[in-house]
């Protein structure tokens, strides 16, 4: 199990200025074919997906986020501007701005992280994470030896067999298939080894003016050379 605070982009139910981090949470178990693994933010998006609707000139879908008004907002580059200049608004916890589809849930997911991470460290919370250019976020690690609860083996194979039972569970209509959490993960894995990683055009230019800026040749960093004649 783990789990990090962040500088403050999540927004309290019922408020409107960023108190929290994404906080994600992740916990990791073996099994077989698939080992679990659970690795979640604790807000309806992380702030890097606003980011990429940023960069690519679209509106952000409602329910995502809310400006310093605490209104909701699909304008990913305001919500941006006013997390950083911490003006209010932000990003809301998972199930949204209400309470009628558990927001608040999502909010407490964020307090447990911040519990685990940033209280029992005596750590910075995510409020006041970014100060004089450091950081200063927090994390909190546990491990669980499984022989204390029985056989180590015979926990995975019984987990194993529950996983199992999940993906061939009835299936919604048009559906054909229910995975478990972690399966997508390593199939995503191997289609970037076997065809590379998929980059936003917005974020290769960055790359190249980065490298550039620095003064690196960005054809070191393995860039195409199809990429580097258009940019």
């Amino acid at each position: 199990f783990s789990c990090t605070n962040s500088e403050a982009i999540m927004v309290p139910t019922f408020g409107k200025k960023a108190m929290l981090g994404s906080n994600p949470i992740a916990v990791s178990a073996p099994a077989d074919p698939y080992p679990f693994f659970f690795d979640a933010s604790t807000t309806v998006v992380t702030r890097g997906k606003l980011e990429m609707y940023n960069k690519m000139d679209k509106p952000i879908p409602t329910g995502w986020a809310v400006n310093k008004a605490g209104e909701s907002s699909n304008n990913a580059n305001e919500v941006l501007g006013n997390i950083k200049a911490h003006e209010g608004g932000g990003i809301v916890p998972l199930g949204g701005d209400t309470e009628q589809l558990g927001g608040h849930k999502g909010y407490g997911y964020g307090m447990l992280c911040e519990l685990f991470a940033s209280i029992l460290s005596q750590g910075n919370t995510s409020a006041h994470t970014m100060k004089n250019g450091f950081s200063g976020i927090c994390h909190g690690f546990m491990a669980i030896n499984p022989a204390f609860f029985g056989n180590p083996e015979d926990l995975e194979k019984h987990f194993s067999k529950f996983l199992q039972e999940l993906r061939e569970s009835p299936k919604a209509d048009g559906q054909e298939r229910i995975y478990t959490h972690g399966e997508k993960e390593i199939a995503a894995v191997a289609d970037r080894k076997a065809n590379g990683i998929p980059v936003n055009e917005n974020t290769v230019r960055e790359m190249i003016d980065f490298a550039k800026f620095v003064g690196i040749d960005p054809k070191e960093y393995e860039l195409s050379e199809k990429k580097m004649k258009e940019y």
